[in-house]
C-alpha cells in the first residue's frame, strides 16, 4: 500500500504545483503595483516615479534583449528586481510580495541586471566627458558653482560589504574594515551624476592603488600630454598629480594653504554625497547589507545601480534619503560663503606631481587656462 500510494502522489503534487501556479498567475495579474499604489508609495518602494519606470521599461525593451516571458511580464521582472536594489532584503520576502518564487526572483534580478549593464545602456548613462567641448562645459559649472576652474569631477572609493567569497580568492577581498568587500572607485559631475564607475577590484586595494590602475588615469594622462589642463579632485588618499589635485597636508589655519584646502574640500564633497544618495535610493549598497552572491555578481549590481542613480537624476528625483553630514556641512558652507577666486588669463604651469599648479594657490587664485572661455 506504501508503494502504490508512493505512485499515486507524484501526479498529485504535480497537480498542486500546477494549480499553485495558475494561482500566482492570476494573484500577479490582479495586483499591479502601476494600480494599486500611490505615486508617492510607488517612489517609497521602487525609488523611481511611475513614469520613469515606464521609460525604463522602454529603453530596457528597445535596447537589451530582456522581454516578457509566457507568464511573467517584463514589467514584472524589472519591479522585483527594483524591490530587490532599493531594499537589500531576501529574495524570498522579495518574491513573495510580487508572487514569485525565491527561484523565479533570483532569475528576474540576474536578468534585469544584465540589462542594466548591457553596453547600450552603460554607454548612454554613465559617461566621462571624452569631447573638448564636454570638459569645458561640465569645468565652467564647476567653477560657477564653487569657484575652481579646470575642474572636471570629483574621485572617491566606497567598500560595498560582500559575503566570504570562495578561500583561494578571499584575500584579495578583505579590507582594512575588517570585513570583505569590493573598493568600488567613482567620479561625479557638479550634479552628483556618476561618470565613471570601476568596480574590479577587491577590499584589500587602496584607493590609489585602484586608480593608478584605472582607464581614467590613462586618459587624462594622455590629456595632459596633449597641452589640455584639465583636473579632478581627491582627497589625501591619493597622490599629487597634474591632473589629479589633492589637499596640502597640516595647513595651519588663515594660511594660503588652508585657503586652497577649504575651496577643494568645498567642491570635492559632491562625492561624498554622490555616494549617499546613491546608497540612500539603492540599499543594497548599505553598509549595514551584505550582498550575498560572488564577486563578479556584485560588481554587476553595483554598476547596475549605478545606471539607476543617473537615471533618477535625469528625471531630477528629490532624494529618498537624506544627504549625510558632511554633505549637509557643504551646503551650509555654501550658503555662508558665496565668493569665488579672482582670477587672470595665462596658462598654468604643471611641475612634478602637479604640484605648482596647486602652488598657484599660493601667491593668489588658481588661474583659469587661456583655452577656457570666462564663465
Amino acid at each position: 500500500m506504501k508503494i502504490l500510494y508512493g505512485f499515486g502522489a507524484a501526479p498529485l503534487v504535480a497537480q498542486e504545483k500546477t494549480q499553485r501556479l495558475r494561482i500566482d498567475a492570476r494573484a500577479r495579474y490582479k495586483y499591479n503595483p502601476l494600480l494599486c499604489l500611490s505615486e508617492n508609495e510607488f517612489k517609497r518602494r521602487y525609488r523611481i516615479s511611475k513614469r520613469r519606470f515606464n521609460r525604463l521599461c522602454a529603453e530596457l525593451k528597445r535596447l537589451t534583449s530582456l522581454r516578457s516571458s509566457r507568464r511573467v511580464s517584463l514589467e514584472l521582472k524589472v519591479l522585483t528586481s527594483l524591490s530587490f536594489f532599493a531594499t537589500g532584503s531576501y529574495q524570498r520576502p522579495i518574491g513573495a510580495g510580487h508572487n514569485v518564487c525565491q527561484k523565479k526572483c533570483s532569475d528576474y534580478i540576474r536578468e534585469v541586471t544584465d540589462a542594466l549593464i548591457d553596453k547600450n545602456i552603460i554607454d548612454k548613462y554613465i559617461q566621462f566627458p571624452t569631447s573638448l567641448e564636454a570638459r569645458q562645459t561640465l569645468s565652467q559649472r564647476f567653477y560657477r558653482a564653487y569657484g575652481i576652474p579646470g575642474v572636471i569631477g570629483c574621485i572617491d572609493c566606497t567598500h560595498i560589504k560582500i559575503v566570504v567569497p570562495r578561500k583561494e580568492e578571499e584575500h584579495w577581498f578583505y579590507s582594512r574594515k575588517h570585513c570583505h568587500s569590493l573598493n568600488v572607485q567613482m567620479i561625479c559631475d557638479d550634479k552628483c551624476r556618476i561618470l565613471n564607475v570601476n568596480p574590479k577590484f577587491g577590499g584589500c586595494n587602496h584607493d590609489s592603488f585602484v586608480w593608478e590602475n584605472s582607464e581614467v588615469n590613462d586618459y587624462l594622462q594622455a590629456l595632459h600630454r596633449d597641452g589640455e589642463r584639465v583636473w579632478l579632485l581627491g582627497d589625501s588618499g591619493y597622490p599629487q598629480r597634474p591632473w589629479l589635485m589633492t589637499p596640502f597636508h597640516d595647513a595651519t589655519s588663515g594660511s594660503p594653504e588652508a585657503k586652497y584646502n577649504y575651496y577643494h574640500m568645498q567642491a570635492r564633497v559632491l562625492i561624498e554625497n554622490t555616494f549617499s544618495r546613491l546608497k540612500n535610493r539603492w540599499r543594497c549598497l548599505l553598509k549595514d547589507r551584505v550582498l550575498h552572491y560572488r564577486p563578479l555578481k556584485c560588481a554587476k549590481i553595483v554598476l547596475a545601480c549605478s545606471v539607476l542613480h543617473n537615471f533618477a537624476i535625469d528625471e531630477d528625483l528629490q532624494d529618498i534619503g537624506k544627504l549625510n553630514f558632511y554633505g549637509f556641512l557643504a551646503f551650509i558652507m555654501l550658503l555662508l560663503s558665496k565668493k569665488t577666486l579672482h582670477q587672470k588669463n595665462y596658462k598654468l604651469a604643471t611641475g612634478s606631481g602637479g604640484t605648482r599648479t596647486r602652488d598657484l594657490w599660493l601667491s593668489g587664485p588658481l588661474l583659469l587656462p587661456t583655452e577656457l572661455p570666462r564663465p
